[in-house]
């Protein structure tokens, strides 16, 4: 009887077990098992899956070639946007991925019309021309990647490449990718990844970059378990349509939120397109508290040049002050949301949450998630109005960015800022 009670208890163990298992998974986005169940892209249309990537991928409009380099198959990209031929700024994935399409003679950012590469770089920025047209049908890619906005935008361009039997996949625009508060991966984010993972066969990377975010989100919330009392921080110059100076930010900043920070502005976001809004100082200066935080994002800081902006900045003189990595550049910097989110944290909270050796070790995890590497493989320095010196062998992702902010834009992606009484900036 003894015996029989002992099989029951260690039958009883095992069930518990397999339920807290289960309930564990679907906790966690479904458990990412890389199945994916989609019949649409974000264009509505079926799901086109390739046979294979023998013939390449055309990747072209934003994001495209962002999400290739995430699926790590910029090396199957013979066509790439023309923005993402030359523009680096806050853009991690040009620091893995540019360097390793397959584009003869397209290591270069100079290209000139004559150039036989330069037709695999599209003709208008994050759009496509009739020329680019007749280059993919030239090319006849295995898949074309293009932003869901091509079908209205370029009806007629669109209609002769599907007419031509190429098969298509139209990827999301997808700005706000956690839900605020729960910081559980949108429904969106979670097709956004699935419909990649389905037309090119990807499953398996599909899923790490699932648990990829799952693993960054709940170290992040180990962290924030370790902070006995919140400070409250205005996050500027984020970009929306370009660069801008502090008076631009946004109420759901998902970076502060991840970092355990309050954001001082308390209005509601608007959640189609990028939620980035202009605000004028008078609104900003309602809720600043004495320790409030001013967080400079990288992109806008050289933008600190008008009334309204250096009016922000005034707001802020004595009070703590930093350069953040860039949130948005050309789309939605993922992997830069986490890298943020470690910085605020570390400025914010200091050595009790976040040691700066710590952080160096965090923001490595991250690309190396995204991108399996940490160390920049950026080989062209020279540059139509500009040279930036090539990275070491052991330049990281993060330093030779914010090396070609500093040439390109005069500021870094990090670093403390000090704003004078005419509400000038200036980092160190």
């Amino acid at each position: 009887m003894a015996q029989n009670n002992t099989v029951v208890a260690v039958a009883a163990v095992v069930v518990v077990a397999i339920v807290a298992v289960a309930a564990f998974m679907i906790l966690n986005n479904g458990g990412n098992d890389g199945k994916f169940d989609y019949d649409t892209d974000f264009a509505g249309n079926p799901i086109e899956v390739a046979d294979n990537l023998d013939n390449g991928i055309v990747a072209i409009g934003q994001d495209s070639f962002r999400w290739m380099t995430y699926f790590e198959l910029a090396d199957k990209c013979v066509m790439v946007d023309m923005n993402d031929m030359t523009n680096y700024l806050g853009k991690s994935f040009m620091y893995t991925g540019r360097a390793l399409v397959d584009i003869e003679g397209g290591n270069s950012a100079t290209l000139k019309a004559d150039d036989p590469a330069r037709k695999f770089f599209t003709h208008t920025n994050c759009g496509i021309t009739d020329e680019d047209v007749d280059t993919i049908l030239k090319l006849k890619p295995s898949m074309l990647v293009i932003p869901e906005g091509f079908y209205t935008d370029y009806p007629v361009h669109m209609a002769a490449i599907e007419k031509a039997g190429i098969k298509t996949l139209a990827i999301g625009y997808i700005y706000t990718f956690l839900k605020e508060g729960s910081f559980e991966i949108t429904d969106n984010l979670k097709k956004q990844i699935g419909i990649i993972s389905i037309a090119l066969k990807q499953n398996d990377r599909g899923k790490e970059l699932l648990d990829a975010f799952d693993y960054l989100i709940k170290d992040l919330s180990d962290l924030r378990s370790k902070v006995t009392e919140k400070r409250t921080a205005y996050v500027g110059a984020l970009a929306y349509n370009g660069a801008h100076g502090l008076d631009s930010s946004i109420p759901y900043h998902m970076p502060m939120a991840l970092a355990g920070i309050e954001n001082i502005l308390t209005d509601k976001i608007d959640y189609e397109g990028s939620g980035v809004k202009t605000y004028n100082a008078a609104d900003i200066a309602k809720n600043i508290k004495s320790d409030t935080i001013l967080f400079v994002d990288a992109s806008g800081y050289f933008q600190n040049t008008t009334n309204e902006s250096k009016g922000v900045a005034k707001l802020f003189q004595g009070h703590d002050a930093y350069i953040v990595a860039d949130y948005i550049w050309t789309g939605m910097n993922y992997d830069t949301i986490f890298v943020d989110a470690y910085q605020m944290m570390m400025y914010t909270y200091g050595d009790k949450v976040l040691t700066k050796a710590q952080f160096e070790q965090k923001i490595a995890k991250v690309y190396d998630l995204f991108y399996g590497m940490h160390i920049s493989n950026r080989n062209i320095s020279v540059f139509s109005k500009y040279t930036v010196d090539l990275p070491t062998s052991t330049t990281t992702i993060f330093d030779d960015m914010s090396a070609f902010h500093v040439v390109v834009r005069g500021n870094p992606t990090f670093g403390t800022v000090s704003i004078d009484s005419e509400g000038n900036l200036s980092y160190a």
